[in-house]
């Protein structure tokens, strides 16, 4: 559900909180405005969100399994390799989820609600390694530390500029794909579980697509190419 707008106190300029979410970019000054029960208070200007070549862009639809869902904020996070971008998504029937968006590889995931009480910390994480939860058994395929570059539009937390984040991303042998969020990585809160897959754009229909030169687009869906509607 949408909430009221509010007024950003830096600049005076129309926010809205979109669904639960607990911080909102001002599009206008880039101010991070956080919502705590009914007050508003600031946490300091993100910084510039980094061209990574992404097709997707706030505000866009599309659907996954006939599910509608709405674009609603980005993080973008550096790391050794560069930066990727974590779209944050508002489905139809509120419940919310993530598009993972990395050098033209995309992955949707959603909170699990399996305990992570007996995931092994960070630190003992390695690639390769096999970690099993539940009935699966599954292979670190990528082990990051990583600090917020940029965000917009709104997210369910606090996206402080220039905060530490740790993960690790897993397969399974017959594909399943799980992200385990381990906050800053120093072990003071209980890590996250997220399990998805990886999808093609196509198949998630987003619409509208940003075009530019040297992307084909996904072949359907939201993609319009030089002389479509706008």
């Amino acid at each position: 559900m949408e909430r009221p707008s509010i007024h950003c106190p830096e600049c005076g300029a129309p926010a809205t909180f979109r669904g639960a979410a607990l911080t909102v970019v001002c599009e206008y000054c880039g101010a991070t405005i956080v919502r705590t029960g009914a007050d508003i208070s600031l946490i300091g200007k993100v910084s510039a969100i980094l061209d990574n070549g992404s097709p997707i862009v706030l505000g866009g639809r599309g659907k996954v399994d006939g599910l509608p869902f709405e674009i609603v904020g980005r993080l973008q996070l550096r790391h050794l390799r560069g930066t990727w971008n974590e779209w944050y998504l508002l489905f139809a029937d509120q419940r919310d989820g993530w598009l993972a968006d990395a050098q033209g590889s995309f992955y949707l995931v959603r909170r699990a609600t399996a305990a992570a009480a007996k995931l092994p910390a960070f630190d003992a994480l390695a690639l390769g390694q096999r970690v099993t939860l539940g009935e699966t058994t599954y292979a670190v395929t990528e082990r990051r530390r990583a600090t917020y570059q940029g965000a917009e539009g709104s997210l369910p937390f606090a996206a402080t500029p220039g905060r530490a984040y740790a993960s690790v991303d897993l397969l399974g042998e017959e594909g399943e794909f799980m992200t385990i969020d381990y906050g800053d990585g120093d072990g003071a809160r209980a890590p996250e579980i997220f399990t998805g897959s990886a999808v093609e754009l196509a198949d998630l229909a987003i619409h509208p697509l940003r075009r530019f030169e040297g992307w084909e687009g996904p072949g359907n869906g939201g993609w319009e190419g030089p002389g479509g509607g706008g």
